[in-house]
């Protein structure tokens, strides 16, 4: 009788350890997944200038240039 009492208390006391490790598992997994996710995401350039359509010849070029490259067009 106290060898199952013995057992029993062994059990109750892991028992909630054994909860956490899965529930700490569950959240790094979808962790990890999501990061997987971001990562294969691909991001937008940031670091590249608007580009609009010249009025003369049509051709797009840089929206910070005075001129055309393509034709000389001011704009």
């Amino acid at each position: 009788m106290i060898g199952s009492g013995i057992i029993l208390i062994v059990i109750l006391s892991v028992l909630p350890f054994v909860i956490l490790y899965f529930i700490i598992k569950a959240a790094v997994r979808n962790g990890i997944l999501e990061a997987r996710h971001i990562k294969n995401t691909p991001a937008e350039p940031m670091d590249q200038i608007a580009k609009v359509p010249c009025p003369s010849c049509g051709k797009k070029h840089d929206m910070d240039y005075p001129k055309c490259p393509h034709c000389n067009h001011m704009r």
